[in-house]
């Protein structure tokens, strides 16, 4: 009895053996992906939560990276948004250090099963530096000599993850693009209930620039090329939580004075942004530099237009959402481009309930095409 039982747990252990180092395994079964973050982050950033959920649905095994089971279990697939982020946050450089030694070192154990990493690039550089110079190139060095697939939200961004990262020229790459965020805000607040909600004017027209202040947002620029323009009665409204520094301050100064602007600057609820959007005629987002919008996603979630330049991939998301809701400008944001925009508003033939068609943009299309890259991944030998 214990001899047979001893002879059918060695069986059991052989098969699950010849599973775990087996590469063929993951073609015939429920892929299991370890993305860094999944669902964890869902509150912060609906994103990867609407991903992840709607790749559940497909029949996919996704949780939040666990480096443990990353060691001991079989994983198809690790990964990674915002690596950055995840291995070079943080003060203190032993931590820094650790993060990076003992990931890629398990990484290493987890490839002997057939795991592959692929990399979600959502910018091609860190709006923030993090970490020192060494620690950086020695993150940049183990990244991208680990990786099987870089996944970029626009054709462009593929071309400039091109030139940014030329040791990444036989990765392959694929596109999926950023999808909506309609169903994680309460948008059902009509222009003039929101506008009652914020104590506005209900018939001024009204221009905002909402979400987290950050200085590439340009938002100061936006204050005084507003404030350049003859008073003809528009509104401004600034809404969102400034960085650390001294950008509040610059802020402040430059709308003090001018009963046409409005100032909110802290943190907003979910439920304090969809009014912001739902209140306002047009969104204005002037970057100095930007790939990917989540911002100017969240605008057109809101069926309200957007205006942005002509960089990264706002063209592409112009030509995914259409003219009636995304107008580009060229050049750094001047009066021009926004008394250029109020006109553009002035003549739009859509009606004030209209919804931006977001057809592209559905999580469960993305999740399918995601899943795809995956197969393809797994099928595919690592570069070399």
């Amino acid at each position: 009895m214990i001899a047979g039982g001893s002879r059918t747990l060695r069986g059991r252990l052989r098969t699950r053996l010849r599973g775990l180092l087996s590469g063929e395994d993951a073609r015939s079964r429920r892929l299991r992906v370890e993305a860094e973050p999944a669902f964890r982050t869902r509150y912060a950033n609906p994103y990867n939560a609407r991903l992840y959920t709607a790749m559940t649905a497909e029949g996919v095994l996704v949780r939040d990276l666990s480096w443990v089971r990353l060691l001991l279990a079989k994983v198809d697939v690790v990964h990674l948004h915002w690596p950055d982020l995840t291995f070079l946050s943080g003060v203190r450089r032993y931590r820094i250090v650790a993060r990076l030694v003992f990931f890629f070192a398990f990484l290493r154990v987890a490839r002997l099963r057939g795991t592959r990493l692929i990399w979600t690039a959502h910018n091609v550089t860190s709006h923030e530096e993090r970490g020192t110079p060494f620690l950086r190139n020695w993150y940049r060095r183990l990244l991208t000599e680990n990786l099987d697939a870089i996944v970029c939200l626009s054709e462009e961004g593929v071309t400039a993850m091109r030139r940014s990262y030329p040791e990444l020229a036989a990765v392959p790459a694929f596109v999926t693009p950023h999808g909506h965020y309609r169903y994680d805000y309460d948008f059902s607040a009509s222009r003039a209930e929101a506008r009652a909600e914020l104590g506005l004017d209900p018939d001024a027209r009204l221009v905002v620039s909402v979400g987290q202040i950050r200085p590439y947002k340009n938002v100061p620029t936006l204050i005084e090329r507003f404030r350049d323009r003859e008073d003809d009665g528009t509104l401004l409204a600034v809404a969102g939580n400034p960085a650390r520094g001294p950008l509040r301050g610059v802020i402040e100064e430059a709308a003090a004075g001018d009963a046409r602007i409005r100032l909110e600057l802290s943190f907003l609820s979910d439920e304090r942004m969809a009014l912001w959007l739902r209140a306002s005629d047009l969104v204005v987002l002037p970057y100095s530099a930007i790939q990917n919008s989540g911002s100017a996603i969240l605008a057109v979630s809101a069926d309200r237009p957007v205006l942005v330049p002509d960089l990264g991939a706002m063209h592409e998301l112009a030509a995914l959402v259409g003219p009636d809701w995304v107008r580009l400008y060229d050049g750094a944001f001047d009066t021009a481009a926004l008394d250029g925009a109020l006109a553009w508003l002035d003549e739009r033939t859509v009606a004030d309930d209209a919804s931006a068609d977001l057809s592209a943009l559905e999580w469960d299309a993305i999740a399918r095409a995601t899943i795809d890259v995956y197969r393809r991944v797994l099928r595919a030998p690592r570069p070399s």
